[in-house]
């Protein structure tokens, strides 16, 4: 079949940029409600790619602050199963990363630094402020670093990523051999596999937000995938809506869901999930994988609506015909607000499995187009280009750190991973796999004692993040 060729070879690298044009499925009840995206036709053609960027444009425009210079220190080494191969912005790091210091006097005063930072940090939760204050004494790589190790140290994440390396070997392996069929788990035909897209993936399917070639690809294997039809540039209280509806419909039919979201739709489906739906309307969903979500929401969002910014802002939405009312639920105010324990809070079944899927990149990683945003997050600590990583966290949730990329993933093999990631969901599933009970997420957890159980997502981190600079 023609299709699939081209789609395996997309996922092999050969041309993983290629979009494809998806099969049309017969009609269903919820075909009203997902898989059915409404085109927008207010967009003109040939306007597409810019306008999932609107928001950079703005913030780009507003980052007087962004051109900012740091080191560019060579390094090698393995992290998280994985090599590297890329730059740190300082020595510390680079020690922290090899742990093989240049010369034994330079070795010696780098690990005790580093020895003091994990004594004084170590035992404490790893929230915003945490990697901001390692940050400002250290490096925001320093940082990143900091944060891997210390979600890794926690044995569930642990087990999670080795299991993920684990089983994206086996599919590239099975792939070189042409086993095509066999990279599916068989745990996996059980489940349906709902695709919360992100920001404006209907105008903009270059973006990866609209997981096109992922549902290809899973729709080729014979799996059952179905994309949300959410508001693209919506509210998050609008899209959760519609996703609350599609869960309460597949919990009649009593089906089984792995719930998948990107970005935006992150806190969309924590909403939807945690608070909009009762606990015997979210039966179908088993497990809910955010991939770099924004659930903290994005400091680039408090930049863009702070006055006089907000009005440049607006014109250029206006202009875009992109609505700009979706902008203020991703401040980190609202964001905090929305997911604190001590504001009307959302409550995520203890049931569903929750996995984050989060780009921990190191300065030398970050692509050219992201740089003028991360160079402005730098300030507030590690980040991916987007957002803060302590801002992605899910409270309870499980956690797998990919390297070497930011906020898009823009990874030749990401296809290829993103089915090993639903083979793990759908097997840590099948063997009866139990959630974390501390309060806060395992990488938020100390790593001496863990907290007292609580299922109140954000009650670790209710303090509100800083405010951007204006």
């Amino acid at each position: 079949m023609e299709i699939k060729r081209a789609v395996f070879g997309s996922i092999c690298g050969y041309d993983h940029r290629t979009k494809f044009k998806e099969p049309v499925l017969p009609c269903s009840s919820l075909r009203r409600h997902a898989d059915a995206p409404i085109p927008r036709t207010t967009t003109p053609l040939g306007w597409t790619s810019r306008c999932a960027h609107v928001v950079t444009v703005v913030a780009v425009i507003m980052l007087i602050d962004a051109c900012v210079s740091y080191p560019t220190i060579p390094v090698t080494g393995r992290l998280a199963n994985a090599p590297i191969s890329t730059t740190v912005d300082s020595e510390l790091a680079r020690h922290y990363l090899t742990r093989s210091p240049r010369h034994i006097a330079e070795g010696a005063v780098l690990a005790e630094r580093t020895a003091d930072i994990e004594r004084r940090f170590g035992g404490r939760p790893v929230d915003w402020l945490t990697l901001k204050e390692i940050s400002a004494e250290t490096s925001p790589d320093f940082a990143t670093l900091f944060f891997i190790n210390h979600c890794l140290s926690d044995h569930t994440n642990e087990r999670f990523q080795a299991g993920y390396s684990k089983e994206v070997q086996r599919v590239k392996l099975l792939i070189h051999h042409g086993g095509w069929a066999r990279t599916v788990r068989p745990g996996l035909r059980g489940y349906k596999i709902l695709f919360i897209p992100g920001f404006h993936y209907v105008s903009d399917t270059t973006s990866g937000a609209d997981f096109s070639n992922q549902r290809l690809l899973m729709r080729e294997l014979g799996l059952n995938v179905q994309l949300a039809a959410t508001e693209e540039d919506g509210t998050i209280e609008e899209n959760a809506e519609i996703i609350a509806r599609i869960v309460r419909c597949e919990s009649r039919c009593q089906s089984k869901l792995i719930v998948v979201s990107t970005s935006k739709g992150g806190p969309e489906t924590a909403l939807a999930l945690g608070k909009m739906l009762r606990p015997g309307e979210t039966t179908s969903v088993k497990a809910w994988l955010s991939v770099g979500g924004l659930i903290g929401g994005t400091l680039l969002a408090d930049r863009v609506m702070t006055w006089p910014k907000s009005w440049i802002a607006r014109i250029i939405f206006w202009f875009e015909k992109i609505d700009f009312r979706s902008m203020s639920g991703l401040t980190t105010g609202a964001s905090r607000a929305r997911m604190s324990a001590r504001m009307n809070s959302i409550r995520l079944p203890p049931e569903i499995l929750v996995v984050q899927y989060v780009a921990a990149p190191l300065s030398g990683d970050i692509a050219d187009d992201v740089r003028d945003r991360y160079n402005y997050l730098r300030k507030y600590g590690p980040n991916d280009g987007l957002t803060l990583l302590a801002d992605e966290l899910v409270p309870h949730a499980n956690t797998i750190v990919e390297l070497g990329f930011d906020h898009f993933f823009r990874d030749p093999d990401i296809n290829l991973k993103s089915l090993a990631i639903a083979n793990l969901v759908a097997d840590e599933l099948n063997a009866g796999a139990t959630l974390p009970k501390s309060s806060g997420s395992s990488c938020q957890r100390t790593r001496e004692k863990d907290s007292p159980r609580s299922t109140w997502v954000g009650e670790q981190t209710a303090t509100s993040l800083p405010k951007a600079s204006h």
